[in-house]
């Protein structure tokens, strides 16, 4: 047994490496950060959230790993460069980026203004869309690395009403994830991207307002063949762990669902 387990680190261990985390002060972000940390990873924590992400980066440095935080709006193109630009100054490669950071507030179709829909846009998809190409410039002078994606699985089956502008981002997501795949393989660059369903984090709660409940397939009794309840954040972690790593290496351009059983339901 204990032969075995120099070649578990290999596979899934990140010694060694940098990983770029958007979205890393709360909920996916923050869980997948700190197991990339756990697995040896040095970790950026990027987030407008600048308290939280300085918060982990001081949890990860006190048990003797290597974190910073910096503020980042992906709203913001110009603020999305000085974030990247700020990472450089600190760490001398990216080798892993998961792109997490996105909103969701739920808008009834008639109702979504054109305003919500740019916001909604701006920080889902363009956000996404420029960091990808931050870390595909620097991959490709560092040898490769793996960028992961949190879309989500509203992009490929409609499960929750006042929904669409949300499905809308993730799906250009996919197709993004796909594209990137193909163009960058031969530069040893892999783009995956994770599908969850619902996921208990913070900001989820804060979506649902009282007496507004979320309705929609997604929430009907059965529908989510393993159990009527949403996944922890630690489980949707644990998929990115694996695209981060080496355990992975042969995986690229992928829609990995973690939801429970809900798109084959």
């Amino acid at each position: 047994m204990s032969s075995a387990l120099p070649q578990l680190n290999q596979l899934f261990g990140l010694q060694g490496r940098t990983a770029v985390v958007t979205g890393a002060a709360t909920g996916i972000g923050r869980a997948t950060a700190q197991l990339f940390a756990a697995a040896g990873a040095t970790v950026a924590a990027l987030d407008i959230n600048i308290d939280k992400a300085e918060e982990f980066a001081s949890e990860v440095r006190a048990q003797g790993g290597r974190a910073i935080a910096v503020r980042m709006d992906q709203g913001d193109p110009a603020a999305v460069a000085a974030a990247f630009a700020r990472v450089d100054q600190e760490l001398p490669k990216i080798d892993v980026l998961l792109n997490c950071a996105a909103i969701y507030p739920r808008c009834n179709f008639e109702t979504v203004t054109p305003d919500f829909l740019d916001r909604m846009y701006a920080i889902n998809f363009r956000g996404v869309f420029q960091c990808t190409q931050e870390a595909v410039k620097r991959m490709k002078v560092h040898g490769g690395g793996s960028i992961i994606n949190i879309s989500s699985v509203t992009s490929l089956k409609a499960g929750i009403y006042d929904n669409v502008q949300y499905a809308m981002t993730k799906a250009a997501l996919n197709a993004l994830t796909q594209s990137i795949a193909l163009e960058y393989a031969e530069h040893n660059i892999r783009v995956n991207a994770i599908l969850p369903g619902g996921v208990a984090t913070e900001a989820a709660a804060a979506s649902v307002q009282v007496g507004d409940p979320v309705r929609g397939p997604f929430m009907q009794p059965g529908r989510v063949p393993l159990g009527s309840r949403s996944a922890d954040p630690n489980e949707i972690a644990s998929a990115c762990l694996y695209l981060a790593s080496g355990a992975s290496s042969f995986v690229t351009g992928q829609l990995i669902a973690v939801d429970g059983g809900f798109l084959v339901s």
